[in-house]
């Protein structure tokens, strides 16, 4: 592991192991985001995630993989985190639910997967932008898709979370020389009223030590990379994948399924992204109509400004087995 472990990626490993992510709690919480995904996922797609091996790539506390492995009881799940104190917590979660379909690992995703062996699923929800080198990352984790496997991604978005930035600046000048005191930097949060939450880190927590770990995460931490849809093309593009879409987005506290298609007053059971609703005239849903998906993609970026991004990889085969006319439609074609 010492090969790779460069500065940025000590950073982070320290941080996590003072602040783990989500929780410090080795009590099962209820963090679903991840199985709802999975769940809207079989729905949508009209297939069942079943004897399957799924690799969960950075499990952090593991509160959102355990739920998940609950849930799933016929697939097989590995989760591999940097931070010994995260997999400590996650392992106890595991014992205490007698979760018997998953495993912990510490591993480093700057390394080499391919001893993890082959997944039929990879997940890597919220961990890509905080690597030193994502690119190389993403590399390093599909070496373990199979040939007809599927990659889940969520990255964070530039647009919608500019806001935090700026906050995440400001609490960093005030830091001055001590930008590696996150005691220090908790407090200032706190007293500038900043202790309130966007989508992902809007946990109901229990406690100052829950809360923490919530702060540090999302106005400390010592590493992170914003995208939008052009930077998350370009991410992958390099991949050996045949192509993407955007599944899914979150904006400041919402979350909505991502449709670049005119749906009107079409009454949807989940949230959906709705262009009709910002563009209400005829000529405006015309000229959008004219640009190809691409556009349309950058369209709905500047119209609601995700603060991130759910993200579904193909490989060919996986995506000659896909059905669903919404991932069809909004599929990016990168081979």
């Amino acid at each position: 592991m010492a090969k790779n472990f460069d500065k940025i990626t000590k950073k982070v490993e320290k941080m996590y192991k003072e602040y783990p992510y989500p929780s410090p709690s080795t009590q099962t919480r209820q963090t679903n985001e991840l199985l709802n995904l999975l769940r809207i996922f079989e729905l949508e797609t009209k297939t069942q995630l079943t004897n399957l091996k799924i690799l969960d790539a950075g499990s952090g506390s593991g509160h959102r993989i355990t739920n998940v492995a609950k849930h799933f009881k016929k697939c097989d799940f590995l989760g591999i985190d940097i931070s010994d104190t995260s997999l400590k917590i996650a392992k106890s979660i595991k014992e205490k639910n007698n979760i018997e379909n998953i495993e912990f690992k510490k591993f480093n995703l700057m390394d080499s997967t391919l001893k993890l062996g082959k997944f039929d699923i990879i997940l890597c929800m919220g961990v890509l932008h905080h690597l030193s080198n994502p690119q190389k990352g993403l590399e390093n984790i599909l070496q373990s898709l199979k040939k007809d496997g599927l990659l889940f991604l969520y990255l964070y978005g530039k647009l919608g979370g500019h806001k935090r930035m700026l906050n995440k600046k400001l609490i960093s000048l005030l830091l001055n020389k001590e930008k590696s005191n996150y005691e220090l930097g908790l407090k200032l949060v706190r007293e500038l009223g900043l202790n309130k939450f966007e989508y992902g880190w809007n946990l109901n927590f229990k406690n100052k030590e829950e809360e923490d770990s919530l702060i540090v995460d999302s106005f400390l931490h010592a590493n992170e990379t914003l995208y939008e849809f052009s930077d998350i093309e370009k991410l992958l593009k390099k991949s050996e994948l045949y192509g993407f879409c955007i599944f899914g987005i979150s904006s400041d506290t919402d979350g909505f399924l991502f449709d670049t298609r005119i749906n009107k007053d079409e009454k949807l059971a989940i949230p959906q992204t709705n262009i009709s609703k910002s563009l209400k005239s005829q000529n405006l849903l015309s000229n959008y109509e004219s640009l190809n998906l691409k556009d349309k993609c950058k369209v709905l970026d500047l119209i609601y400004e995700p603060n991130g991004y759910t993200v579904i990889g193909f490989t060919k085969q996986a995506y000659d087995e896909i059905k669903n006319e919404r991932i069809k439609q909004n599929f990016i074609k990168l081979k």
